[in-house]
């Protein structure tokens, strides 16, 4: 995806620093393609927690502020510690590919304009009590824990058949 241009927003009602972390160790490299909008630690001087850094996210309020918290991606494209080049600009993307565990998290790309999104579910609890809700929600869905591969062989089939 980085090599097509493609941004990449990892929205979450959990800490940044432990996504950023786990990221860095599992896949041993940074992309100038993906940004983090979640929950950020301050620390102090000797390592301790002080606050969290911006408005709080959590499941219950991740859509409303999500687009506000990836705000500086449209304005900071040049910016180093941003995207780091104008091709991952969100305001010129028309499609989306949304991933979430929670029905509500259909609306976090409420207020971008494009013309195509595709929704993966991911349902690990009350399987059975969720099922149907789900697969009516959802364009494609995984059950209990499966693996990221079937979205890596979608997203990787979508770059190779997308047109530059």
């Amino acid at each position: 995806m980085q090599e097509k241009g493609v941004p990449v927003l990892i929205f979450s009602a959990g800490l940044a620093d432990i996504i950023e972390e786990v990221l860095k160790q599992k896949v041993h490299r940074s992309f100038k393609n993906v940004r983090v909008v979640s929950n950020r630690m301050v620390f102090d001087e000797n390592g301790h927690l002080q606050s969290f850094k911006g408005k709080t996210i959590h499941v219950l309020n991740k859509n409303e502020h999500a687009l506000d918290m990836a705000a500086p991606l449209h304005d900071h494209c040049d910016d180093v510690k941003g995207l780091g080049d104008e091709k991952y600009a969100l305001k010129k993307r028309t499609n989306v590919l949304l991933l979430g565990d929670h029905i509500g998290d259909l609306g976090m790309s409420n207020g971008l304009d494009y013309e195509t999104r595709i929704s993966v579910g991911f349902l690990n609890d009350r399987v059975e009590d969720s099922l149907e809700c789900y697969r009516k929600a959802f364009d494609i869905l995984y059950l209990n824990d499966a693996s990221m591969h079937g979205v890596l062989k979608l997203a990787t089939h979508l770059c190779s058949t997308e047109s530059d």
